[in-house]
C-alpha cells in the first residue's frame, strides 16, 4: 500500500505503464463533475469508477483483494479510513470470483490504517488486502474515484 498526495503521482508513474494516464485523469478537476459510473480510459486495461456512499464502522466491513487489477483510490469529497493488511495469513471468507476480480477475507489483524481525504490517494497491489469505506468518527458521505489498472 502506498498513500501519498495526488500532486506526487508523477513519482509513481514509472512503476506501471498505465499510471501516467491514471494520474492525469485524477488531476483533472472535471472528474468531480462526473456522475456515478464506470469510465474507460484504455478499455479494460485502465478504467475508473466514480461513486457516492456513506462510510460505515470498521467492524461492519471485510478485507478484499484483487488479482487482475491494481487500485488507485482517491476521495473527491469527504473522508474515510482505509485499513490494510498483507493477504498472507488472512482467512478467506468468500473465494476468489474471477468475473468480479475480488476475494474477501475475515478482518483479522489490521497492520495499518490510512485516513483518506481529498488530495490524497491510496495505491493497492494484488497482495494488499484492503478494507475501504470505513468511517473516521461517524458515518459520513463520500465522493470517491477508484482506478482499476490491469496488472
Amino acid at each position: 500500500m502506498i498513500v501519498d498526495r495526488v500532486e506526487n503521482g508523477r513519482l509513481y508513474e514509472p512503476m506501471h505503464k498505465q499510471f501516467q494516464k491514471a494520474f492525469a485523469v485524477l488531476r483533472d478537476p472535471a472528474i468531480a463533475q462526473k456522475p456515478d459510473g464506470r469510465y474507460s480510459v484504455d478499455g479494460d486495461d485502465l478504467y475508473y469508477i466514480v461513486q457516492h456512499y456513506t462510510t460505515k464502522p470498521i467492524d461492519q466491513g471485510r478485507f478484499e483483494s484483487h488479482r487482475k487489477y491494481i487500485d488507485i483510490q482517491a476521495l473527491i469529497a469527504g473522508q474515510e479510513t482505509l485499513a490494510w493488511s498483507p493477504i498472507q495469513g488472512l482467512e478467506v471468507v468468500e473465494p476468489y470470483d474471477e468475473a468480479k476480480d475480488i476475494m474477501f477475507y475475515r478482518v483479522g489483524t489490521i497492520q495499518a490504517q490510512a485516513r483518506l481525504e481529498p488530495g490524497l490517494f491510496c495505491l493497492l497491489y494484488p497482495n494488499d488486502a484492503h478494507l475501504p469505506s470505513c468511517q473516521v468518527a461517524c458515518p459520513a458521505a463520500v465522493h470517491k474515484v477508484v482506478f482499476k489498472i490491469r496488472v
